[in-house]
């Protein structure tokens, strides 16, 4: 039907990516809450985890500390029952009566014996017998891992000791199997991550609702603005029962008064060129006809250009009238384009022009009754103009991968249409291709100028009726 319109730069959608030194990031970490939560929550996982492994280090070496001193009690109670019988024998008087040193493998041992002598153990070692670790004497406690029976791991005690009643040095050794108490690590472990995690999950959720709750002031702003500029409301406000935050105060005074102060610029910028175009139309006028009284190429110069200042004056009049600004509840697209396409053809009446107009009762153009006429009244004024005797609009509503809902309409005729290459030139101001049908050469200079304003577009195609098609975007209700 037509040639395809390229996407406006603000037209794409911005919520899929943002922009952070040439890289592409997900929208969730280009956003505040985002950026907040993630490092908010980053931070606490690396905290948890480090306290974590502080946690556990600490019970296991209080765990192996007990341990320790249990078994170097064990020993100091083997040496004090120790002693030498008058033939040389080496006994404990009293025996150790602990039922864990009595039972095969029960994981409690002890040792003790004399370098080439004699060696006597507990019976829970059975016939295993342990090795010494040390080649020298050394009479301080030592703590080390061993092997035991059955595949056993130990965590021993030893040392070596002289006893009083002889000149010998007997070799002490007590164990216990360190089984239940990796196991008891190991379930100190298991219930420490799963607390930690259940805290990080807690905490999580607690800095989402801190963060949610932290920015609603920021989000209520920003949908503040949004009305501002769609022309709901002309300042911000707080909303009834909601409280603005202290340190926000002076930033929501702060854009009221840059509002206020735009819309004094705006009115005072509109006000001195219309002035100033108005105050040279008769300038102009006087010499426009002092100049088609003088003879000669002096008089048409004079007249071309006093006409190329009026086309620029005519301009300025027009682009001085954009309101640029949002509508409150929409204007009615359909109503709207009735009411032009009834003022086109009763203008040419004379050509007997077919108009039709394909259009939902649902279009909404979220911008100024004014700026819709002006964009519309020249497209169809134009088509008219232009078409041997049909025209076609239509208006539809577009959202996908657009930032904000968009109308598309579109005005066709079946003229003799334009060159590919010279539809360029129709938005210049006052650039007409044909001088034989009055006009200004303003119309598509100031349908540009308003659709650009309201963040939209315009394309030209060949029509499907085999003349001239213009393609418009407005923003839509």
């Amino acid at each position: 039907m037509g040639l395809p319109v390229a996407e406006q730069p603000e037209e794409k959608t911005s919520s899929t990516v943002a922009r952070s030194g040439g890289k592409q990031q997900p929208r969730f970490l280009a956003t505040m809450a985002g950026r907040l939560m993630v490092s908010a929550i980053l931070w606490a996982i690396a905290a948890l985890t480090i306290s974590g492994f502080i946690l556990s280090f600490a019970f296991r070496s209080y765990v192996l500390t007990d341990v320790d001193k249990r078994l170097e009690l064990l020993l100091n109670t083997i040496v004090g029952i120790s002693e030498v019988t008058p033939d040389g024998t080496l006994r404990l008087n009293p025996p150790l009566a602990d039922q864990r040193f009595l039972t095969p493998y029960s994981g409690w041992y002890w040792q003790v014996n004399e370098d080439g002598g004699q060696v006597i153990r507990s019976q829970s070692l059975w016939d295993f017998e342990f090795a010494s670790t040390h080649e020298r004497p050394s009479f301080q406690t030592r703590f080390n891992q061993a092997d035991g029976p059955d595949g056993q791991r130990l965590r021993m005690a030893e040392a070596d000791v002289i006893l009083p009643e002889v000149n010998r040095v007997f070799h002490y050794q007590v164990a216990t199997d360190m089984a239940e108490v990796q196991l008891a690590i190991g379930r100190f472990n298991w219930l420490l991550f799963a607390a930690l995690a259940l805290i990080l999950v807690t905490v999580t959720l607690a800095l989402v609702l801190q963060v949610m709750y932290g920015l609603r002031p920021l989000r209520s702003i920003r949908r503040d603005l949004a009305d501002v500029r769609a022309g709901r409301s002309h300042r911000l406000e707080s909303k009834k029962g909601e409280i603005m935050p202290e340190d926000l105060r002076p930033l929501v005074d702060e854009i009221n008064g840059l509002i206020d102060q735009n819309e004094r610029l705006v009115q005072r910028a509109r006000t001195h060129v219309g002035n100033l175009a108005h105050a040279l139309k008769t300038p102009l006028t006087v010499i426009q006809n002092a100049a088609a009284n003088l003879p000669g190429e002096d008089a048409d110069l004079i007249k071309r250009q006093a006409k190329d200042i009026r086309v620029h004056v005519d301009h300025h009049l027009k682009r001085a009238r954009i309101a640029g600004g949002g509508s409150g509840l929409g204007l009615p697209v359909k109503e709207r384009l009735s009411k032009l396409v009834k003022a086109a053809t009763l203008a040419m009446a004379d050509k007997d022009i077919s108009v039709t107009l394909d259009c939902g009762e649902d279009l909404l153009f979220d911008g100024e009754k004014e700026d819709f006429d002006e964009v519309l009244g020249n497209l169809i004024d134009n088509a008219c103009k232009w078409a041997r005797g049909q025209v076609s609009i239509s208006a539809t509503r577009m959202e996908e991968g657009l930032r904000r809902p968009m109308l598309e309409i579109t005005v066709e005729d079946d003229g003799d249409g334009v060159p590919e290459d010279q539809r360029t030139l129709l938005f210049e101001r006052g650039k007409r291709l044909d001088e034989h049908v009055p006009g200004t050469g303003l119309g598509l200079a100031i349908v540009q100028d308003i659709a650009e304003m309201y963040g939209g577009s315009v394309s030209l195609f060949t029509a499907s009726l085999g003349g001239f098609g213009v393609q418009l975007r407005l923003p839509a209700k």
